[in-house]
């Protein structure tokens, strides 16, 4: 019987499908975590916004009046570069946003409180966010044509999934 060195058509067959399928794993998880990392960067720009908005009513004694985009004037941005600074959205997308000045709205509550809302757009929301984004505009009296629907024509078709007050 003859000893035959390296490796049979079968073993090699066997090696690449399963070298592909841990590829194909690695890229489908890859994907979810990204699009999680970037709703915790989503999270974060809400809250930042929140802050400096409340940091300069506290300290020019002057609300934000415009509600809406976060570039119109006299709206967020305008707080760049004292309390915010210039590149707080670089980078952010929502694939429930065609653009991503779509991606946030901020408005004032209607229930007497003054409280400013931030509402955006995330990716992949849990349940708990709904929950959140569904409670805040009922206590804060948001009807669709007041502040974002969770879809409608008034977004633009963006879904808003995600709330947070100030």
């Amino acid at each position: 019987m003859t000893k035959h060195e390296g490796f049979t058509l079968i073993e090699i067959v066997v090696v690449i499908v399963v070298v592909g399928l841990l590829a194909v794993i690695s890229i489908a998880g890859y994907g979810v975590l990204r699009s999680n990392g970037m709703d915790a960067k989503l999270r974060s720009i809400v809250k930042t916004a929140g802050d400096a908005m409340v940091l300069h009513e506290s300290q020019t004694k002057v609300r934000l009046q415009v509600q809406g985009d976060f570039n119109q004037a006299n709206s967020v941005d305008s707080l760049v570069p004292e309390f915010l600074d210039k590149d707080y959205r670089r980078g952010v997308s929502s694939k429930n946003a065609a653009h991503s000045d779509q991606i946030f709205r901020w408005y004032t509550c209607n229930d007497g409180s003054n409280r400013i809302v931030i509402y955006a757009s995330l990716n992949n929301p849990r349940d708990a966010d709904r929950k959140r984004f569904q409670q805040i505009r009922t206590d804060c009296r948001h009807n669709d044509t007041q502040a974002p629907a969770t879809r409608s024509a008034m977004s633009g078709e963006v879904e808003f999934n995600y709330a947070q007050q100030f």
